[in-house]
Order: C-alpha cells, then sequence, then structure tokens
C-alpha cells in the first residue's frame, strides 16, 4: 500500500509571529518547496488568534501549489463558513486549543457525536472531504464509521512519548488495532501527533496506516539541512519502514 507524506506547516506560521509584523518565511514558500521534493499534502490549523493571517496564508497555498491541501478547525458553529470560503480538499476536525487535549489530543466522538455528525453531513455536502482527529481506541474507530467520515486521524503522541521499549511496543499495538480495523471499516488512516524519524520509520511499519502527517520536527530538520531535504529524509524513512509492513 502507498504511503503519502503530509506536512503540517503550522510551525512556519508560527516562527513567523516570533517577530510582531514579520512577514517571512513565507508559508506559501515553504509548502511550494515541500510540494517539489515530493509532499503529497499540506495543512494548516486555523487559529483565531492570528485568522486574517492564516486565510491569507491558506488563500496563497490554494493558488500557489497544486498539494492536496487541508484545513484543521475545531467543531464550532462557524465551521462551515470557513470551510465555504477557504474551499480546502479536506477539512480535519481537531480539538480546540484550549481544551485539555490539547495540541496533541483527539476528540471525543462518542461526547460529540450530535455535532460532530452536523458537521460531516454539511461538508460532505459541499464535496469536502472530513477526517477526524482521534485516540488510538477501537471504540472511537467505531463511532468514527458511524459519523461517515472517511478519513480517521489516529494521535501517534503515546508513541513518541514513550519512555521505555515496554511503553513504545503497547502504544504501537493499540495504534495497529485501530488503523486495521478502520481499514476493515474503509477508513483512510492518517497518524499524527508529533512524528519524528524514528517514529515515522517504526509507524510505516503497520500497513494499514496510508498517510503519515509531519510538521514540527520536519520543520526543525528544514532549519537545519533545508526543507527539500528534511523531506527527503522523512519520505526514506517512511519507505524503510514500508519494507517491513504487516
Amino acid at each position: 500500500m502507498d504511503a503519502r507524506l503530509h506536512l503540517h506547516l503550522d510551525s512556519v506560521s508560527a516562527f513567523r509571529h516570533l517577530r510582531d509584523g514579520a512577514r517571512t518565511p513565507e508559508t506559501v514558500a515553504v509548502g511550494l518547496l515541500a510540494e517539489l521534493a515530493g509532499v503529497d499534502g499540506l495543512a494548516l490549523r486555523v487559529d483565531e488568534a492570528r485568522r486574517e493571517q492564516l486565510v491569507r496564508d491558506i488563500q496563497l497555498l490554494r493558488t500557489g501549489t497544486q498539494a492536496r491541501l487541508a484545513l484543521g478547525l475545531a467543531p464550532t458553529a462557524d465551521l462551515v463558513t470557513t470551510a465555504f470560503d477557504l474551499r480546502p480538499d479536506r477539512v480535519t476536525l481537531v480539538p480546540d486549543r484550549g481544551e485539555s487535549s490539547g495540541i496533541l489530543g483527539g476528540l471525543d466522538v462518542h461526547v460529540l457525536k450530535d455535532a460532530l455528525k452536523k458537521h460531516v453531513n454539511h461538508l460532505r455536502d459541499a464535496d469536502v472531504e472530513v477526517a477526524v482527529r482521534v485516540v488510538p481506541s477501537l471504540d472511537q474507530v467505531k463511532a468514527l464509521h458511524r459519523l461517515d467520515a472517511r478519513v480517521v486521524c489516529l494521535v501517534a503522541a503515546g508513541y513518541v512519548t514513550a519512555r521505555t521499549p515496554a511503553e513504545r511496543r503497547m502504544e504501537l499495538s493499540r495504534l495497529q488495532d485501530a488503523a486495521v480495523l478502520a481499514r476493515r471499516l474503509g477508513l483512510r488512516v492518517a497518524v499524527v501527533g508529533g512524528l519524528d524519524l524514528r517514529a515515522a520509520e517504526a509507524l510505516a511499519g503497520v500497513a494499514a496506516i496510508e498517510e503519515f502527517h509531519v510538521g514540527h520536527a520536519c520543520v526543525a530538520r528544514g532549519i537545519l539541512r533545508g526543507i527539500e531535504r528534511a523531506v527527503h529524509d522523512f519520505r526514506t524513512a517512511i519507505e524503510r519502514g514500508r519494507q517491513r509492513a504487516v
């Protein structure tokens, strides 16, 4: 099964905002270089605190690159309006930054099922693909399948931050079980959550995972080696892992 690499550009936007009024680095420039280096998709999270600048970035990415564009949005009332205005290829429903789950957490599909169902239906009616970010739980995957979403984004933060081999094995098993079930239910499977080179290679050994979403680690590596080389390094790591896929 093919493995697709998606680059989240939030770290680029955040770096620019370290200096008030700065216009560089341009998110679209980094996105274009990453696309030329072989990424399959680009992603940005819509943050109300920097909404005006993010809208500009998204519009430039929409017109300046050919890679699939995904927006991370919390399931709030203005979600559909935002999606209609910006016309991404995909909307990924994610927790609000202010929630206890944090940036690397997932939505609780059981608790939010009614609101999520409404948003999924509206977005699908607008021909926007819908993904939902959840922790690697069989119950969450089953609940997501009942919403008719197309993509599940499994949060791999537990695996990435595991401190012992035993913890990593346990987290890898959770991810693999959730990914295999999702594939059986007809969902496309992505993995996200602070992936570095080691984690990307290891998780590529899970054949059911189709998409690998990287962000800060790839952008940080790009500062040292150039974004094209950083993308190449991640693609190479994923290819090595795919050779051992089960």
